[in-house]
């Protein structure tokens, strides 16, 4: 009798440790215009007080320009993400930390953070030099042995050749932590890459980002050509884990009584569907 209920163990065993673990996720990246009233023209407290709620059906959020301190608690404490990161350490003579932000449902293994080197304007050039910008690298796991790392950035903006410039050199950096950090695993991008798909200069260095690390802009999914917006969510599959795109557009809702937008830029959402695979 003993030896039958063990065999029966053994093989639902085995069978459970053959099958693959998978689930869903539902991301989003939103450049939240978290910049002082002065400088948005409108009530960006009452702005972001308004979105924070908005974020709680996602697994994972990326955001940008989490810029002013105040503005922060009220993305954060109406939602009940586990796993919270904010990227706000300034440099030297900068107004402001980097403004990203990573909320996610999952357990982080670890966290890292870096600052471009590189970047054009103070008081020209969109002002870039006002911020400490960077990227924000979280790895979490999905389950038990999968894991995702997480990419959140904000490259430099204005539309001049020098910010073009700049940003062809942060998206060097992104290449090399890419490369070396998350070297043959999966990888999520959420951000807001003001590479231009109209602008010869940003369409060669989105074209070698994407050939370098092997990230596919999740739009593609759902339509037949990309939808060549600044803010993206690219994705890889890597070791141990698939990664599929299931829909990708605008997540709906982000907007005021009036129906207007909470922010200058619309959230770019994407469904994924991950499966576990071997190593």
């Amino acid at each position: 009798m003993l030896r039958g209920w063990f065999s029966l163990l053994v093989c639902a065993a085995s069978c459970f440790a053959q099958a693959p673990l998978t689930g869903e996720l539902e991301v989003v990246s939103y450049n939240v215009h978290g910049l002082p009233g002065l400088v948005t023209g409108d009530d960006t407290l009452a702005r972001l007080k308004a979105i924070g709620p908005k974020l709680e059906p996602f697994a994972i959020v990326g955001l940008q320009e989490d810029f002013v301190p105040e503005g922060h608690p009220l993305l954060e404490r109406p939602n009940t993400f586990p796993a919270r990161a904010r990227f706000d350490a300034a440099l030297a003579g900068r107004v402001y930390g980097s403004g990203l932000c990573c909320f996610a449902r999952a357990k982080v293994l670890s966290t890292y953070t870096e600052h471009f080197r590189s970047f054009n304007g103070v008081f020209d050039g969109a002002n870039d030099g006002l911020a400490s910008k960077g990227f924000l690298l979280q790895r979490l796991e999905l389950a038990p042995g999968v894991e995702l790392d997480v990419y959140t950035s904000h490259l430099d903006a204005g539309g001049g050749r020098e910010d073009a410039a700049a940003r062809a050199d942060q998206v060097t950096q992104l290449i090399r932590a890419m490369q070396t950090r998350s070297a043959g695993r999966a990888v999520l991008f959420l951000g807001d890459t003001n590479l231009k798909a109209k602008h010869e200069l940003d369409a060669r260095t989105l074209a070698r980002w994407q050939k370098a690390t092997g990230l596919r802009c999740a739009c593609l999914a759902s339509q037949a050509e990309c939808c060549g917006r600044i803010d993206r969510v690219f994705v890889r599959s890597g070791a141990g884990l698939a990664l599929e795109v299931r829909g990708w557009g605008v997540a709906p809702g982000f907007t005021d009584a009036k129906g207007q937008q909470l922010s200058d830029h619309e959230p770019i959402r994407a469904t994924l569907r991950w499966t576990q695979r071997a190593l």
